[in-house]
């Protein structure tokens, strides 16, 4: 069975459709690239895959579990609670901005989620922490706090927050767009070797170079649905929709 499995997701929100019975697959050590406008539904559907929002329809499964519902006397009910932390805690999620807590040092913040969620002992947090600041190139910042460090290295900080807790799947809701040019490429460096080392991860990002050289698979969405989906670098030189070609004509 595929690692992550996505069956007709649809999110409506008032009158609009977010996400429109959109069905994927990644296995495990797969990188799916994410492209499209503004607005096609990108971002709600890392939001449904992550369960920070409720679904209309459909279904999300990792390692053929089901997530956010459980089978109750033969129908399906949303976890609360508990249950749902433990879900929640296997898919790691970077935001476009960053949301660390700022009264919290980059060691602090990496160790916070193992000791208070994994209920870890507060000296193996810690260390494993130190760690992951070095796997992502910041030894030397432990302690200090997010004010004091640049855009790039806060997103780095939250990337390793992330790994923290161990997950089996790693989302990128545009990591690097809120960052200044000079910065983006320290993180999509991370994000590269982070792929290297087997982690199933899917990336919803406007970096067109990442996609062609770190990613796996590619879907291209607008208007909430897939409307193309293949090799990146098949479908980023030769799209076969034309919506497809003019969405690129204006971000190549």
């Amino acid at each position: 069975m595929p690692e992550l499995d996505v069956r007709n997701i649809t999110k409506t929100f008032g009158h609009t459709v977010a996400v429109d019975d959109v069905s994927l697959r990644v296995t495990s050590g797969e990188v799916l690239c994410v492209i499209g406008p503004s607005g096609s539904g990108k971002s709600t559907l890392l939001r449904c895959i992550a369960l920070l929002e409720s679904a209309d329809a459909g279904g999300v499964y990792l390692d053929d579990e089901l997530l956010g519902h459980r089978a109750v006397g033969g129908s399906l009910r949303k976890m609360k609670g508990r249950a749902l932390s433990r879900q929640r805690a296997e898919v790691g999620v970077v935001f476009q901005h960053f949301n660390l807590f700022q009264h919290l040092t980059a060691l602090e913040n990496v160790a916070a989620g193992p000791i208070h969620v994994r209920r870890e002992r507060k000296a193996d947090a810690q260390q494993r922490a130190r760690d992951l600041l070095a796997q992502v190139g910041l030894a030397n910042v432990g302690n200090q706090y997010p004010y004091q460090l640049s855009g790039g290295q806060q997103q780095r900080v939250a990337i390793a927050r992330c790994l923290a807790m161990r997950p089996k799947l790693m989302l990128f809701d545009e990591p690097t767009s809120a960052l200044d040019p000079e910065l983006v490429g320290e993180v999509l460096e991370v994000m590269k070797n982070l792929a290297e080392t087997g982690m199933t991860m899917v990336v919803v990002t406007h970096e067109m170079g990442f996609a062609r050289e770190v990613g796996t698979a590619l879907i291209f969405m607008d208007n909430g649905a897939i409307q193309e989906e293949g090799n990146p670098r098949e479908v980023l030189a030769n799209p076969r929709q034309a919506r497809t070609r003019e969405f690129l004509s204006k971000v190549l």
